[in-house]
């Protein structure tokens, strides 16, 4: 959220579901999230949203209206917000979907109001009637190569920081638990578990929005469903008490993925 309350006249925002044309997006025209500064009045960035916030209505006294915000974070692990503010707040909130994938250009970038926004990034954008958001596939694509996933047994001979990919059953998943920080700060993180075909079981870490979004999303499955899969790309692996993952900024969550890995499990 931000203080700014820019009004907007006309309803002419660009959104498309279309997949963006190899012409449409070249990727020597995408701008990595940390080169953005406030005085560029071109640019584009893709990326995947990792956390949208619910619209909100704010009051003022010259005038009121909605405010909607959402993180995304690109291929280098950077993040920032963009944030929106009533006709084009009412667009977005109900378009922009978590762990989805967009092309975002033509939006202002001002210096980020610290009081509602806690990224590790100083800037945010702010779309406008003209901005473009086009949404595109870019996970697990039929042609895109990666990496196979490593088996749960492999993770406890791995050094810690290592990326990995990752797919098993949910076993649990825990409640909130609140976390307080050195500095004095809090965060809060919830706990899953799973295993996979290799007979071994670990711990995942769920940080900061994953911990209401996504971890609400499995906890409500978990009790629903007869089985539920999880896979995860770029899943870090740490130590704490034992070797665990922790889900960081570059980390994409799949919740029961069209993957042939999954089958197995089901």
């Amino acid at each position: 959220m931000s203080e700014d309350t820019p009004s907007t006249s006309k309803q002419s925002l660009q959104f498309s579901t279309e997949l963006p044309s190899p012409q449409s997006t070249p990727s020597e025209n995408i701008s990595p999230i940390k080169s953005l500064n406030p005085y560029q009045n071109k640019w584009t960035i893709k990326g995947r949203v990792n956390h949208k916030c619910p619209i909100k209505a704010y009051n003022r006294a010259t005038k009121n209206g909605h405010v909607f915000s959402f993180d995304i974070v690109d291929t280098e692990g950077c993040e920032i917000r963009v944030t929106c503010f009533d006709e084009i707040a009412q667009l977005h909130s109900n378009r922009v979907e978590v762990g989805s994938h967009y092309v975002i250009s033509k939006g202002s970038i001002k210096e980020a109001n610290t009081r509602y926004n806690k990224l590790n990034n100083h800037l945010e954008i702010i779309l406008s009637d003209t901005s473009i958001v086009k949404h595109y596939t870019n996970e697990e694509e039929p042609n895109q190569q990666h990496s196979p996933f490593t088996p749960i047994s492999e993770l406890f001979q791995l050094t810690n920081n290592t990326l990995v990919d990752i797919i098993g059953v949910v076993l649990y998943v825990g409640d909130i638990i609140p976390i307080h920080k050195k500095d004095g700060s809090q965060t809060q993180k919830r706990v899953v578990k799973i295993n996979d075909l290799s007979g071994s079981t670990i711990d995942i870490n769920l940080w900061g929005p994953m911990v209401e979004q996504r971890g609400l999303e499995l906890k409500n499955m978990l009790t629903s469903d007869s089985v539920v899969i999880l896979a995860l790309r770029n899943a870090h692996v740490g130590y704490f008490n034992g070797k665990l993952i922790n889900i960081i900024v570059a980390t994409t969550l799949h919740i029961n993925p069209p993957f042939p890995e999954a089958e197995p499990l089901t």
